[in-house]
């Protein structure tokens, strides 16, 4: 198994979330957005205030199994109040600032 670097810088905030079987790219977002800051997913401003949450599943969502290969597609974006990567690996990772 081949370890990889973080994405972003971490912090004493940084919080590194993985994608449920079958949860989209866009959800995995929301929910460890939700989990970094403390907040109820349904009180979060919508996704697409800040980007196309459509366009973040299809580049970063397909039908492989994510847990055997290493990440080669990071989007990078803030959101709620945080630095956000998610990768096609199905990790998230989240700085709040």
């Amino acid at each position: 198994m081949t370890t990889s670097t973080p994405l972003i810088t971490s912090g004493p905030n940084a919080k590194t979330y993985r994608s449920h079987s079958g949860e989209r790219p866009s959800d995995t977002v929301l929910r460890a957005v939700a989990d970094a800051t403390n907040v109820d997913p349904l009180s979060l401003p919508p996704l697409f205030e800040s980007l196309d949450p459509d366009a973040l599943d299809a580049i970063l969502d397909d039908s492989l199994d994510l847990l055997s290969r290493p990440c080669s597609r990071v989007i990078e974006f803030h959101y709620a109040g945080s630095h956000v990567a998610a990768c096609d690996d199905g990790r998230v990772i989240v700085q709040s600032y």
